[in-house]
């Protein structure tokens, strides 16, 4: 009897494992834990403190890099689906819009979420994980490129 109630705990141990696997690496597992709630505010001011034309980044902003956080902003689309959008810029301010010049790369984030999301015109947060890195894009340098885990209006 004391064999069978081991063999039958170590399935389901080794059950829970292969479910935890397949959860982490389809990110739902991610998505549960990174509530958020749970993610810290990076402001402009401090995304603002990069210097893009040396590269060089204070230590109050390279300790984020890699990190789960929250930006506020306001969306600037850049694929021709208006309803709901893979990729975008947040900017700072609604005016900071793509026109010529483009916001300096500090004052931009390249998000890219996983999963569609509906296009807003509003202020609003996105909850993700921050890479420090600037990218070309056709609409200019970015300093910062964001993987989206979630937006919500901003409150």
């Amino acid at each position: 009897m004391g064999k069978k109630i081991a063999f039958s705990l170590l399935g389901l141990v080794t059950g829970l494992v292969i479910l935890a696997f397949i959860l982490f690496r389809t990110s739902l597992l991610t998505s549960l834990v990174c509530s958020p709630r749970a993610t810290v505010e990076v402001d402009w001011k401090l995304l603002g403190e990069m210097d893009y034309v040396t590269g060089a980044i204070p230590e109050s902003l390279k300790k984020w890099d890699g990190q789960l956080i929250k930006v506020p902003g306001f969306m600037v689309p850049l694929e021709d689906n208006q309803k709901k959008v893979t990729q975008f810029l947040l900017v700072p301010t609604p005016q900071a819009c793509i026109h010529v010049p483009p916001p300096p790369p500090n004052q931009m984030l390249l998000v890219d979420m996983k999963t569609g999301v509906e296009v807003s015109y509003g202020p609003i947060w996105v909850h993700g994980i921050l890479k420090i890195k600037t990218h070309r894009t056709m609409y200019g340098d970015v300093s910062y490129a964001f993987e989206g885990l979630s937006v919500e209006n901003y409150q």
